[in-house]
């Protein structure tokens, strides 16, 4: 199909409308520029190479330090927003204060949650993956190491990384009834520094792949002269994942939390509480806790003495023969 002739006849137009305000504005410059020249007496006098490198590295420093401002104020404002989310969600995240009849009824479903946004220890995944890179940096400085070493090291990296984002891939329910549902609370708590954590580990995973990979990758070529790059971009990839330790950190805290609301029930009044479909095992009670008719009996028949302090029991899977006192 040929085109349009009208269509070719406005795009022409357009490109001379273009060219034509360049041609003005460029020489509008060029008169301002000879303004300026003659008013400061004319054309400046021509600089001896040891001032025009002074001002080169001058310039330069000046560049360098508006990165490294960049870089730290990226870092205060990370923390800041760190800080200011931590505090939004400090009302919301004693769970423990909840009714303890709200907090059983949804035990199950609570840590089912609690496996879905935490399926391993992502904190401890993460500092290994710090290890990894650390050791990565130790292996290009040592010089009696052969830098082939360095693309097995890297591989380690980046099979640990798609291991992370694929293993800790959440996404928040979309049947949450308000806010004002615990269950939806759970979540809420739970998904925040989760898809803090997933972001973090998506802009590592493209570092490591756009930037460390090809950088290592051309070692092989250039040899060691090239080093002062790759153990740049490895340091910013240590940054990175060091700052991302701070977002699984936080998402540890609220687990402990969520497991804490929901198997601390020393003390709790659990006598109005319904328990037949209840998963108990891993509840903590002792001598103060109430429970509903009929159960008490068969609760201490499936408790042991916990680890936690004196007087505290734990339902287990195979409990004792007989039932045992609370404060046993």
């Amino acid at each position: 199909m040929g085109s349009d002739p009208r269509t070719a006849e406005g795009n022409s137009r357009h490109d001379d409308d273009l060219d034509t305000l360049l041609t003005v504005m460029h020489r509008r410059l060029g008169i301002a520029v000879a303004d300026r020249l003659n008013a400061h007496g004319g054309p400046p006098e021509l600089r001896t190479p040891d001032l025009a490198l002074d001002r080169l590295l001058a310039a330069t420093h000046r560049a360098t330090g508006n990165a490294v401002s960049r870089r730290l104020s990226r870092d205060d404002y990370a923390d800041q927003h760190e800080s200011a989310l931590q505090a939004s969600l400090e009302p919301r995240s004693h769970l423990a204060r909840r009714p303890a009849t709200i907090r059983v009824k949804y035990r199950g479903e609570a840590l089912r949650l609690v496996h879905n946004y935490w399926p391993f220890d992502l904190a401890e995944a993460m500092r290994t993956a710090v290890r990894i890179v650390q050791d990565l940096c130790d292996l290009l400085g040592d010089s009696t190491q052969p830098l082939s070493r360095a693309d097995t090291t890297v591989e380690q990296l980046r099979e640990h990384l798609e291991g992370m984002s694929r293993r800790s891939q959440t996404h928040r329910s979309q049947a949450a009834l308000s806010s004002l549902d615990y269950l939806n609370t759970v979540e809420s708590a739970l998904a925040d520094p989760a898809e803090r954590l997933a972001d973090e580990l998506h802009s590592i995973r493209e570092l490591l792949d756009e930037e460390l990979v090809p950088s290592v990758a051309a070692l092989q070529a250039t040899g060691r002269s090239y080093l002062f790059g790759v153990g740049a971009v490895a340091q910013d990839l240590m940054d990175d994942l060091t700052h991302g330790c701070g977002h699984a950190d936080a998402l540890a805290r609220v687990v402990a939390e969520v497991e804490r609301a929901s198997n601390d029930f020393v003390g709790a009044d659990l006598t109005s509480a319904k328990l037949d479909d209840v998963p108990l095992e891993g509840i903590l009670w002792d001598a103060t806790t109430l429970w509903p008719a009929q159960w008490e009996t068969r609760v201490r028949r499936a408790s042991l003495p916990s680890d936690e302090e004196q007087g505290v029991l734990v339902v287990a899977v195979t409990g004792c023969d007989s039932a045992i006192h609370a404060d046993a």
